[in-house]
């Protein structure tokens, strides 16, 4: 995490954030140009917690 201040740590409110959204968008960089990739995506809250994506 580049920005400390930012960061979440509390496990109920990521879970929050991550119900209620219905996409994410995914940020990357090609070596001479970012750019955001707009995921659906599920996920698994428990030990071992998973989030699967779905690139459309």
């Amino acid at each position: 995490m580049r920005r400390k201040d930012r960061e979440i740590t509390d496990i109920d409110k990521i879970e929050t954030i991550i119900a209620s959204a219905r996409y994410m968008h995914l940020g990357m960089f090609d070596g001479e140009f970012p750019y955001i990739v707009p995921l659906h995506y599920g996920y698994q809250m428990e030990k071992g917690s998973k989030i699967y994506i779905v690139w459309a």
